[in-house]
């Protein structure tokens, strides 16, 4: 049987943290609640703390888009 399984080492990097939390802003975009914890502003406080660039609640599509060129540098950089 095949193994399938996945470890994520070290997941507080920025990286992983980048993933997690732009899966989560694109739940909040649609109207959905990722969990009871987590608020749009909680959110865009974490992307803003990654990203190095202040969000406003509306600018949901700009961090996401910021998380996914972190996520795609480091994807690069790893392969």
């Amino acid at each position: 049987m095949k193994d399938t399984h996945f470890t994520i080492l070290n997941p507080a990097r920025d990286e992983i943290q980048a993933a997690f939390l732009k899966s989560a802003l694109k739940i909040i975009k649609v109207g959905l609640k990722p969990s009871r914890g987590l608020t749009k502003t909680k959110l865009m406080a974490k992307a803003s703390a990654i990203t190095g660039v202040k969000y406003k609640r509306t600018e949901i599509d700009s961090a996401i888009a910021d998380l996914q060129g972190i996520v795609d540098n480091a994807c690069a950089i790893e392969s």
